[in-house]
């Protein structure tokens, strides 16, 4: 069976990238898959998955002792993980890191031809960010497709908290995917003001096993899993 990257990216900042890996991570109860930080400037998964112990959870830096971005390490290190036992990698990219995607896989090598000579298979998860930072995220969200053509699986995900008060884009965004064929979820509609929002965001920031939320967060964090990554 080969194992499934998910690579959970967008090169526009604050759009929730970790908030859909901490999501992802709290889904995936068996010892199985592996999460990785690869988010060099904000750190935010290591502080948010600290739950997962280290045998399910990793940091890695994608910079040279000079603070440049290495598209060289990145390649270096999933070669180094495509023959672990983990059935599933999870990568949280940074804004950087997620910036070079593009430039790696129509510059520096034939993406897919390497995938199947590692054996592994790659999945694209770009993040949508609603208001102002919906127009950037799609012009990442262009990006991707022309570098990865109908080679790869692309998963569009609309973090449903920044397009609250955007209904016209959350509908955009619904059309666009449709007309090009692209998959579109949805997660995090937790609203910071109640009750349940606030002990769910409090929890993910301190990084709490699910075992750790008060029973009426744990449950609604039980029905987002559910709904929104059960296929994950």
């Amino acid at each position: 069976m080969k194992t499934e990257f998910h690579f959970i990216v967008q090169a526009k900042g604050g759009v929730g990238k970790s908030l859909h890996t901490y999501l992802r991570a709290l889904s995936q109860a068996g010892g199985a898959s592996l999460f990785v930080d690869l988010d060099s400037s904000t750190k935010t998964s290591s502080r948010q998955l600290a739950f997962l112990g280290p045998d399910r959870f990793e940091a890695f830096s994608l910079l040279d002792n000079r603070e440049r971005l290495m598209r060289d390490l990145f390649i270096g290190y999933v070669e180094s993980l495509s023959g672990s036992h983990f059935e599933k990698v999870f990568m949280d990219f940074g804004a950087p890191e997620s910036e070079q995607l593009p430039a790696l896989i129509t510059r520096d090598i034939d993406l897919k031809e390497w995938c199947d000579e590692l054996g592994i298979t790659a999945i694209f998860h770009i993040i949508i960010g609603g208001g102002g930072a919906y127009l950037a995220s799609i012009a990442f969200l262009e990006k991707m497709r022309a570098a990865l053509g109908p080679k790869f699986e692309i998963v569009v995900w609309q973090n449903l908290f920044g397009f609250n008060q955007f209904p016209n884009l959350s509908k955009e965004l619904e059309d666009n995917c449709t007309t090009l064929g692209l998959s579109l979820k949805r997660f995090g509609d937790f609203e910071p003001a109640s009750l349940l929002g606030g002990q769910i965001l409090d929890g993910i920031r301190h990084g709490y096993a699910l075992k750790d939320y008060p029973p009426g967060a744990r449950l609604r964090l039980r029905k987002e899993i559910r709904e929104n990554f059960s296929d994950a």
